[in-house]
């Protein structure tokens, strides 16, 4: 009998690729959006053994000058979609990010502390919170996801590859301006975050597996990637406008996503930069 997952944020960055990928491997698959209701007001009504929940918002910047509405459509929305597995008993998938704050050692484990260091980050360790009371409390069959910073074509523009991408293949654009060149990041390719995703539905697994590359690459590294995979060399420019609580370098430990699933990243980061340049190129000739 075949399976029907529920997936929330269908239409968004990640969403868009899983939805066929699970169609490809033997799901029937319902799609929530906006437009099929608002999950902080009232839970999902369509009949599914498991929840994917991609919904929400995921620009951290933007979390300081509108907080309220990361702790509605992260937190309250999750709330939502837990409503729905406690009244339906399907299970959940449910992805989450930045929950670890500057690391008190590298690299980071789920095991390491989680610390709410901007709005966004409090979003989601509190969504993480309501999860886990419903696992002990209603029985909820739960698995966490946490990627790194992920990336790819597609991706919001706010975000800092297709940032430095613009600017890179803009040709009003004389140098390329970021905040700050030094912050290092464990970049993950989205096609990758999708290749974890399918089977931990697939085998209903539960716990919280980390998502990433496994090593840390600094702005200043992803800018002269890129330039280089461009043939374009331009100037860069630093504002200096450094974020509240910035994280100067993270890395990601994915040996319990490995050993549950055999999961390692397929997609080394230059070539996935060059397909993001590519698909930029693109849209924007």
């Amino acid at each position: 009998m075949t399976e029907t997952i529920l997936v929330t944020g269908a239409a968004g960055f990640v969403g868009g690729r899983l939805v066929p990928a699970l169609q490809r491997g033997g799901f029937t698959v319902v799609s929530h959006g906006r437009a099929d209701g608002d999950l902080a007001e009232a839970p999902p009504t369509t009949a599914a053994t498991c929840v994917v929940h991609l919904a929400g918002r995921t620009f951290v910047p933007e979390s300081w000058t509108d907080p309220l509405a990361f702790y509605r459509d992260n937190t309250l929305a999750t709330g939502g979609v837990l409503e729905y597995c406690r009244r339906t008993g399907a299970r959940l998938v449910h992805l989450s990010s930045y929950v670890y704050g500057p690391p008190e050692h590298l690299p980071v484990a789920e095991s390491h502390p989680r610390r709410a260091f901007n709005p966004y980050a409090l979003s989601k360790i509190l969504a993480e919170d309501l999860i886990a009371f419903h696992e002990a409390r209603f029985g909820l069959k739960a698995a966490v996801i946490r990627p790194f910073n992920l990336y790819g074509p597609g991706q919001d523009e706010r975000f800092l590859i297709p940032t430095i991408i613009r600017q890179i293949v803009n040709p009003d654009c004389a140098s390329i301006v970021v905040r700050d060149v030094q912050p290092k990041r464990d970049y993950l390719f989205v096609d990758d975050i999708v290749e974890l995703i399918l089977p931990v539905v697939r085998s209903g697994a539960t716990g919280v597996f980390n998502a990433g590359s496994g090593r840390s690459v600094s702005v200043a590294g992803i800018i002269d990637m890129l330039a280089s995979l461009a043939g374009i060399s331009k100037p860069v420019s630093v504002s200096g406008d450094v974020r509240p609580g910035e994280v100067m370098d993270v890395v990601a430990d994915t040996a319990a996503a490995a050993r549950a699933f055999g999961w390692t990243p397929r997609v080394s980061l230059r070539d996935g930069l060059g397909i993001t340049l590519d698909a930029a190129k693109r849209r924007h000739p």
